[in-house]
């Protein structure tokens, strides 16, 4: 295979593009993630994880797959990880502007690292809204270029604190997951839909969404720590070790730390399957 990535798009931003921001998105997205903040499924205030809904497939930049590249590597892709700084709630009712650019492309021994950063304002104001570091992984694929940034290190942003222990919460994960979370999100790939393709590409069957996996996370978190608004998570990080699957379940473990910036509640946390097979890791998160 020919080299599969273009270092020369690196930090070329995409131009702004608007999204505007409706309650019915907010609550579809709600009940696709199994979300129970009654502000979300009321459409008013969204989830923290909807900040990549706006992104999705509309503010990247120019993209550093060769063009001829681009259909073999779909079903390579996975979620590698994940961080996002929440200036304030999105609602219903917000005209956003997003944009954003590739970054970084770190071959790995096992695979393509391309890392995007993408920022969300709102148009009326330009006040920033979000940020994010979304980290793909290309499984199984060769590169010769390593260039560019790399995302903020969610062991740093932890720390070494343990932190105090809070109980487990224990989620099930619908068999019908995946095809509620691409209609919500717009994220159509083959490898959360078609079974057979993933299978051909390498995996067990039909996986779950990154993002929905890290959607009931930030969900765990507000429950453990006794939040009900759906806006209360204003930073949340994490690593995407396995891929959960339809039909399975979800534990989350999360330990209380230190206040975090302004004195706001912070924890760190991670997630297994029903096997107890790890499937995020370096979780972080602070709330309002």
């Amino acid at each position: 295979m020919a080299e599969p990535f273009d270092p020369t798009s690196l930090g070329r931003h995409s131009e702004p593009v608007p999204y505007d921001v409706t309650a019915e998105a907010i609550a579809a997205y709600a009940r696709a993630t199994n979300d129970t903040a009654p502000d979300a499924l009321a459409g008013e205030v969204a989830p923290a994880v909807f900040a990549i809904v706006p992104v999705f497939g509309r503010a990247n930049g120019p993209s550093v797959v060769h063009p001829d590249q681009a259909a073999a590597l779909q079903g390579r892709v996975v979620h590698g990880e994940q961080w996002m700084v929440i200036h304030r709630p999105i609602v219903a009712g917000d005209r956003l502007l997003v944009r954003g650019a590739a970054i970084g492309i770190h071959a790995k021994a096992s695979g393509v690292q391309v890392v995007s950063r993408n920022e969300t304002t709102d148009a009326a104001t330009g006040q920033p809204v979000n940020e994010q570091y979304v980290t793909i992984f290309y499984r199984g694929v060769e590169s010769g270029v390593d260039e560019g940034e790399v995302a903020p290190s969610l062991k740093a942003l932890r720390g070494d604190e343990e932190g105090t222990p809070l109980p487990p919460l224990v989620f099930p994960v619908d068999p019908d997951q995946p095809a509620r979370y691409a209609d919500a999100s717009g994220d159509h790939n083959r490898i959360h839909l078609d079974d057979d393709f993933a299978r051909s590409v390498g995996l067990p069957g039909i996986i779950v969404h990154g993002m929905c996996t890290l959607a009931f996370a930030a969900r765990a978190v507000r429950e453990a720590l006794g939040e009900t608004s759906a806006g209360a998570v204003r930073q949340l990080g994490a690593r995407f070790t396995s891929p959960l699957l339809p039909g399975d379940q979800l534990t989350t473990t999360v330990a209380r730390l230190a206040p975090g910036a302004g004195g706001r509640s912070a924890v760190r946390f991670g997630c297994a399957n029903g096997a107890g097979q790890a499937v995020l890791g370096a979780g972080y998160a602070e709330l309002a």
